[in-house]
């Protein structure tokens, strides 16, 4: 098409893909969720695993024996290094914005986020509306995506990528009203572009979910359909083309540039921090600070209590970056996420930052 239809600024050419479904992910999975239970299937939440190998794990400290375990974390924890480096974290961002119902052609939009385009910007956005309630739908819009640790490096920091997404929707959408919902997420770009669902390298018994590039549910699916015959030892046509184990010849070039980016992050062992002195931290934020041959993580509470960490991610030793937008300290190799107050709460590490005694006046 000559156009975009539904758009009033982005109005380059376009593909039209007729007939596309859209479905609601939380009623999916609650559909999901209560077949497995259904079908005699447990599922428990609020369990940390801390150690994966063949037939066992440990999780909140018992052991949990199994013939086969599938680890489908996002980014596999039962891997030290390499998986890691057939995929990259980034963080992506979404607004949901009110408008009236039907003030908007039903419809889902996406770019493709070509910077040498002159039809659209890098990076890529995505658009679609959601029913909301009687008198309104949902304007859900998506992306400015970038690196885990890394948005000041690209220019935006965490907390403004919303506010280029709202104003590519009041652009695009003049009706759009109250903005209700921002929210962001962490996916895992594999090296091909294709997941890596499968037996994990060098296992017998571990099979590993991942590498789903915004394509979770998907994925999850495909995932649900392929384990179960590779398990069972069936045949399956997916099998190669999913295959963890498979590498990549034609990607080589970005493999060099991506590696190099990774190893580029570890030069910030010997940088300098973000700030001298705990006292330049204003409350409610974090930094990292060098105390001797230390790199610290910082931060400091609404009331003024400081609250103090290695800065060393535990799975690979890497520097974390401090998220003012979800106020967590993140890591910018592979995508590990801790709390402010320590705490692990993204793979591929599976335990906390060190807490480290500071005082407010050490700088």
């Amino acid at each position: 098409m000559d156009q975009t239809p539904g758009l009033a600024k982005e109005t380059g050419p376009s593909l039209h893909y007729p007939n596309q479904g859209q479905f609601h992910i939380m009623k999916y999975l609650k559909g999901l969720t209560d077949a497995i239970i259904r079908m005699g299937g447990e599922i428990y939440t609020e369990t940390h695993v801390e150690a994966i190998k063949e037939h066992e794990l440990i999780a909140n400290g018992h052991v949990v024996k199994a013939d086969i375990i599938v680890v489908a974390t996002n980014s596999p924890i039962n891997d030290l290094v390499t998986m890691h480096t057939k995929q990259w974290p980034y963080r992506t961002y979404v607004v949901g914005i009110k408008v009236a119902k039907g003030a908007v052609k039903h419809s889902l939009w996406w770019d493709t986020g070509d910077k040498d385009s002159k039809w659209v910007t890098e990076p890529y956005k995505y658009t679609r509306l959601q029913s909301l309630d009687d008198q309104n739908d949902l304007i859900i819009c998506g992306g400015e995506d970038h690196k885990t640790g890394q948005a000041d490096d690209e220019g935006i920091p965490e907390e403004n990528r919303y506010d280029v997404l709202i104003e590519f929707v009041r652009q695009n959408f003049t009706s759009a009203g109250e903005i209700i919902y921002k929210w962001s997420g962490q996916v895992l770009e594999p090296l091909d572009c294709m997941a890596y669902i499968g037996k994990n390298p060098g296992n017998d018994s571990i099979y590993i979910v991942t590498g789903d590039s915004g394509n979770g549910m998907t994925h999850g699916t495909i995932a649900g359909m392929l384990l179960k015959d590779l398990v069972l030892g069936k045949e399956n046509p997916w099998a190669k083309l999913y295959d963890p184990s498979r590498i990549t010849l034609k990607v080589a070039g970005d493999y060099l540039k991506e590696a190099g980016n990774m190893a580029a992050q570890y030069t910030d062992l010997i940088a300098k921090g973000d700030v001298e002195s705990v006292n330049e931290i204003p409350s409610g934020e974090g930094a990292i600070i060098t105390k001797g041959l230390k790199k610290v993580a910082v931060y400091k509470d609404e009331t003024g209590v400081i609250h103090s960490y290695s800065a060393i991610c535990p799975h690979l030793g890497c520097v974390v970056h401090w998220n003012a937008n979800e106020k967590t300290f993140d890591c910018p190799c592979h995508g590990s996420r801790f709390t402010y107050t320590g705490e692990v709460v993204n793979g591929p590490a599976v335990s906390g930052l060190e807490k480290i005694s500071l005082k407010q006046d050490q700088s």
